[in-house]
């Protein structure tokens, strides 16, 4: 990593972990807005990475991302990031549009022309639709770019982050330009991935740590060798993750975006962090106990939403079936070469 994106983690990695208290949490989670949190990211310009911000922007918004998930940051950076990438790929900018701003899944869209070329329809499942200004949504071969009007229904996710219904009734796109739907799918992934992958080094910080302080039979568990087998295993799936996410990213920016390497490298990341994330959440509740399933305890903001981000866009077996269908398809002589190119 160079000094440059070096300076960028820390300074994210500073601001956000101001975000990570469990009060804050605990209201974002009830509903409850936090609009100093957005106010603090807007007066660091990290929304606009893709937006002229970043000479290489790949590569930043994945510090960025993960950075995002080890503090299980209460704002939709990740969404507003995303998008800004997506439309970047349609051929669109998002400078001059109000922010935060969100993406929404194929599997959960259904939008249609209406007269004007206007739009009608609905989506679900959007991730904080309710205090975001805007939604890149897919609709017929295109990315739209559609106003949101307060027309939201709120709904949560397992990890009690806002995931909300919108209706459109003839709303006019202040945007549109011709995207592969499933592009949609692969943004969302690559987001989910490396904000898993961040997540994953906290969890494995805060379980490490606990192992040392957590004293039983006179001495700390982490001393046993059970409980240091564990460590290891939680060790080696946050570093997995890690690489995966940061792979991905590094490959697209190597390519320019190119879309084919999007959805093979989306495909890479999600399955390897979701993996990693199941693992993940499964040793370091095991290694808290009781304590760890506790609300007072802050290892469930992580762990839910880790169990949350595994599934949207994309669960590891769905991924696994569209990698593989794509190398079968591909036959015999292809495989070896797409396996060294992906390093």
């Amino acid at each position: 990593m160079d000094e440059s994106r070096t300076i960028l983690e820390e300074s994210a990695n500073k601001l956000f972990a101001g975000f990570a208290e469990p009060a804050l949490l605990r209201r974002v989670e009830a509903g409850e807005a936090a609009p100093e949190v957005w106010a603090a990211i807007e007066a660091m310009g990290f929304e606009l990475i893709f937006s002229g911000a970043s000479d290489d922007p790949w590569r930043d918004a994945a510090v960025i991302l993960k950075a995002c998930g080890r503090h299980v940051l209460p704002a939709p950076l990740p969404e507003t990031l995303m998008t800004a990438a997506l439309m970047q790929c349609a051929g669109l900018e998002l400078e001059g549009v109000p922010k935060p701003v969100t993406l929404g899944a194929p599997a959960h869209t259904e939008l249609a022309l209406a007269e004007g070329g206007s739009v009608t329809g609905r989506t679900s499942h959007l991730a904080w639709g309710h205090v975001c200004t805007h939604a890149a949504l897919p609709m017929l071969g295109q990315l739209v770019l559609a106003p949101l009007d307060g027309r939201s229904q709120g709904d949560r996710s397992i990890g009690r982050e806002p995931r909300d219904s919108h209706v459109f009734v003839s709303v006019t796109p202040v945007a549109s330009g011709p995207l592969n739907e499933q592009l949609f799918t692969a943004a969302g992934a690559l987001m989910r991935a490396a904000q898993m992958a961040g997540a994953i080094e906290a969890v494995l910080e805060m379980t490490v740590q606990y192992a040392r302080e957590r004293h039983q039979f006179g001495k700390p568990i982490g001393s046993f060798q059970a409980i240091q087998h564990q460590l290891a295993i939680l060790a080696g799936h946050s570093a997995a993750a890690t690489r995966a996410a940061d792979a991905a990213f590094e490959r697209i920016a190597q390519s320019g975006g190119d879309a084919d390497v999007m959805l093979f490298e989306a495909a890479v990341a999600k399955i390897r962090c979701g993996e990693a994330a199941t693992a993940a959440a499964s040793i370091a509740h095991q290694t808290f106990g009781a304590i760890g399933f506790t609300d007072e305890h802050k290892l469930h903001y992580f762990t839910r939403r880790l169990w949350s981000w595994r599934s949207e866009f994309g669960s590891a077996g769905w991924w696994s079936q569209k990698l593989g269908r794509s190398v079968a398809a591909a036959g015999n002589d292809a495989f070896w070469p797409m396996v060294t190119a992906a390093g």
